[in-house]
């Protein structure tokens, strides 16, 4: 995992257990954020499937912003499709 990703999950108050080996972060037991190239991106942790960015899956920088955003985005998701 990148080092400032890493400092910003552990800004945000994600524990050790939150932070993947690689460039991932897990939000919950099904969902996380990973890190490529282009930046921050929501991704079903299971089939390791990104969320369309058509209908809410748009990537974010690799800032405390936009892992927030992508936070966000999952909050959303999850309303939408009436998950707890």
């Amino acid at each position: 995992m990148s080092e400032k990703l890493r400092e910003i999950a552990r800004e945000i108050g994600l524990g050790e257990e939150c932070l993947g080996r690689d460039n991932w972060i897990m939000l919950d037991e099904r969902y996380g954020v990973i890190q490529d190239e282009k930046g921050l991106h929501l991704t079903d942790l299971l089939s390791w499937a990104r969320f369309s960015p058509v209908k809410i899956g748009r990537k974010s920088s690799v800032t405390r912003k936009g892992l927030q955003f992508q936070i966000a985005q999952l909050a959303i998701y999850k309303k939408q499709k009436g998950i707890a």
